[in-house]
């Protein structure tokens, strides 16, 4: 299916090199690289959830990309985790969301940009106060797509699904370890966007957090997604399939298995970098 993007949780790490990156590739080569060599059709931008964009950056992704490919913005955790480590988050900061906004304006007048994914905390749970914030975050953020990713099983019901589809608001779907609060796998479509985001099954994940995203999907585990994928992508007009298990490389070898098996594998571009 044409509406399927595939890519991962960033595409920059130093555990990389030497594993799916070449060992002595500069940091400054790694997009080209991850555009070029492995031909995906999308990548998570997830800086901006720990520091506010700014357009520079977004006016060299625009100009650098090519007409097949968007991105995915996390939002700034002070929009996201910080109002909601309690079930009584306030209204949302409005400077923060112009601000934000701003800083991604590049990639929204050209056209790149995909949509915005907003993950919020485990700790937040569906109340009035909570929905309220929800929504007028959304309302903060004007026509964008956005995308809300919940860390509480709380919110699996049939009272958010709908809710957010009212709302205009995308679920983010999520293969993650069944342990604590963390959410089941719940493929739902809310919006035009749909969204799955695999951050591997660790079982270690709240004991450890340096091995949080440590897993490799085997072949048969992500066989078994395939009806899913198809089915999001049947509900949608585009469906994001985004690897967030990016210990070593593995998400970028997972995310190529996953095109493979979809049917969707491209050559590289050869002698663009190396």
């Amino acid at each position: 299916m044409s509406n399927i993007r595939l890519g991962t949780s960033g595409y920059s790490f130093g555990d990389w090199k030497g594993e799916v990156y070449p060992k002595n590739i500069k940091d400054s080569e790694m997009f080209d690289y991850y555009l070029n060599q492995f031909r995906l059709n999308t990548v998570e931008i997830n800086y901006t959830f720990y520091s506010m964009p700014c357009p520079p950056v977004f006016e060299f992704y625009a100009r650098r990309v090519p007409d097949y490919f968007d991105f995915a913005i996390k939002l700034y955790n002070e929009l996201t985790h910080k109002p909601c480590l309690t079930n009584q988050p306030d209204m949302p900061d409005k400077d923060l969301c112009l601000r934000f906004l701003a800083g991604i304006q590049p990639l929204t007048e050209s056209g790149k940009l995909g949509c915005l994914l907003a993950q919020f905390p485990p700790h937040l749970k569906p109340s009035l106060k909570a929905w309220d914030y929800l929504k007028a975050l959304r309302d903060e953020l004007g026509s964008n797509k956005l995308v809300y990713e919940f860390r509480n099983k709380a919110w699996v019901s049939d009272h958010a699904i709908t809710t957010l589809k009212r709302e205009g608001i995308g679920f983010c779907a999520v293969d993650c370890p069944q342990v604590g609060p963390l959410m089941p796998l719940v493929p739902a479509v809310t919006s035009k966007i749909a969204y799955l985001r695999l951050h591997g099954r660790n079982m270690n994940w709240f004991k450890d957090k340096s091995v949080r995203y440590d897993y490799f999907y085997s072949e048969e585990e992500l066989k078994k997604l395939l009806p899913i994928v198809n089915r999001m992508a049947s509900m949608s007009s585009t469906v994001y399939i985004q690897f967030n298990n990016c210990h070593a490389g593995a998400a970028l070898r997972n995310v190529k298995m996953m095109q493979y098996l979809l049917g969707l594998d491209v050559p590289p571009i050869q002698g663009v970098l190396f």
